[in-house]
């Protein structure tokens, strides 16, 4: 009877002002499919059922996964606090057996509807709590009016408990790994600003060869933030455009076009489009006339 099975520590729905975070609800439902058909094993009852606080409410549990059940009147239904077993349960946060469920007086007969079908006689239901807020419902019943023993009782708040320990060890990973993906976008941002600083600051420079270093770690900067950067020390600029990548430069520093770049030196459109794309990459170039201006900038053409 109601007061024989222990209390959840904490207070029941109402405590505390905050929603509940979607991402712990469905980390919750996805835990209750599975707990609750292995709670009709490990019990040995006719029928179980849960489900977890509908998005954006804090007064209602959603009943979504059921085993053993002869119908589907019990899918979806909506467990307000106060009402019904489940409802009372929500509301003081406390486990609670019915026996001779459709004429106990200990509870509202809201939903009797739903659950008749389902030939319920004895009910247990058992809150799961995450903190001081109950966020489920557990359910087992027999379809005979017969008692819930201590083992079962035992048997079933265990599984409640696993059912709130493995939920806050998921939220507190996706906490964690939320943040750890937060952290990595500011560093990255912090990084990009401080290349964009950086290429500001070799335009000022005047010795070529400074000017192509800082260009080294300006575009190692730009490999960290695209994640592609092994570490390894990268050539010099010089050394990475090939002769054939220099005299194509050097006819679109002139303002030559593809097609006369490819008639000066012999070569097909589509090479000198492929060369000009070998070169935008060597050099972090964003397009034609960039390309150009580093390597001016590298003392690589007048």
């Amino acid at each position: 009877m109601p007061g024989t099975y222990p209390a959840l520590p904490g207070g029941g729905h109402g405590a505390g002002p905050a929603a509940i975070p979607g991402d712990l609800l469905a980390e919750l439902d996805r835990l209750l499919a599975p707990s609750v058909r292995s709670l009709r094993r490990s019990c040995a009852v006719d029928l179980t059922f849960g489900g977890s606080l509908a998005p954006g409410s804090r007064d209602a549990i959603t009943i979504r996964h059921l085993d053993g059940h002869l119908g589907h009147t019990l899918r979806d239904l909506q467990v307000r606090a106060g009402y019904g077993l489940g409802g009372k349960v929500f509301a003081t946060g406390r486990p609670l057996v019915v026996r001779d469920y459709f004429n106990t007086g200990h509870i509202v007969h809201a939903y009797d509807r739903a659950v008749a079908p389902e030939r319920i006689e004895t009910v247990f239901a058992v809150p799961i709590r995450t903190e001081a807020m109950v966020v489920g419902l557990l359910y087992l019943a027999q379809r005979d009016d017969v008692a819930i023993g201590d083992r079962v009782v035992a048997r079933a708040v265990e599984h409640t408990r696993r059912i709130e320990r493995d939920l806050a060890v998921g939220v507190e990973v996706r906490r964690r790994t939320a943040a750890y993906d937060e952290a990595a976008a500011r560093d990255q941002r912090a990084v990009a600003d401080a290349r964009r600083d950086l290429d500001e600051a070799i335009a000022m420079v005047d010795d070529p060869h400074a000017r192509t270093r800082l260009r080294q770690v300006s575009q190692r900067l730009h490999r960290i933030t695209a994640g592609d950067d092994d570490g390894a020390p990268q050539p010099a600029t010089a050394d990475v455009l090939s002769a054939r990548e220099l005299d194509v430069l050097g006819l679109v520093a002139t303002g030559a076009a593809n097609g006369d770049i490819a008639a000066e030196l012999g070569l097909r459109p589509n090479t000198v489009k492929a060369y000009l794309r070998s070169i935008a990459r060597k050099l972090g170039a964003a397009n034609r006339t960039h390309a150009v201006s580093l390597a001016r900038d590298a003392g690589l053409l007048p």
